[in-house]
């Protein structure tokens, strides 16, 4: 049975990374890549549900998935290790049923 993970995210950003968004505007090209890869990458146990960003201010983005178990959530984790921090937490429900 999985259970639905609501992670909590914010990045690490270097001097130079916040520098370079700044004057862009945009995603740092390596970020960019690692962010299109990401749904086809995800273990066959695991499913992304959403994910929301927000620019600017304090409020953390939020990655909605279905997990078989923790091990999902680390692959996550060590994927987006270096650029995200997350802070996962599993729902009351477990899940919903899939059909």
């Amino acid at each position: 049975m999985s259970i639905t993970f609501l992670g909590f995210y914010r990045p690490y950003f270097r001097e130079a990374d916040v520098e370079t968004v700044r004057g862009s505007g945009q995603f740092l090209p390596e970020m960019r890549d690692k962010v299109k890869a990401f749904p086809s990458s995800l273990p066959d146990t695991c499913r992304l549900i959403g994910s929301w960003g927000v620019t600017g201010g304090e409020a953390p983005g939020v990655m909605v998935v279905e997990a078989d178990s923790f091990s999902d959530i680390q692959f996550i984790n060590t994927y987006y290790a270096g650029w995200l921090n997350f802070d996962w937490h599993p729902t009351n429900t477990g899940g919903v049923p899939r059909s």
